[in-house]
């Protein structure tokens, strides 16, 4: 799954996937101003997983 997601990352560029690849998305959330940041489901693929995030703007 790792070499195929790497693939991905020269296609679509090592800064825009690399925050995904480290799980740092909450974080972004929140950063962004969200809260109640919840991961609700990962769905595995051939190139790596798919979160499915909710997320709540004060």
């Amino acid at each position: 799954m790792r070499a195929l997601f790497r693939q991905i990352q020269r296609l679509d560029g090592f800064a825009n996937t690399q925050p995904n690849a480290d799980g740092v998305l909450p974080r972004m959330f929140a950063a962004a101003g969200f809260d109640r940041v919840i991961e609700r489901q990962s769905i595995s693929t051939p190139t790596g997983s798919i979160s499915i995030y909710s997320a709540h703007k004060p």
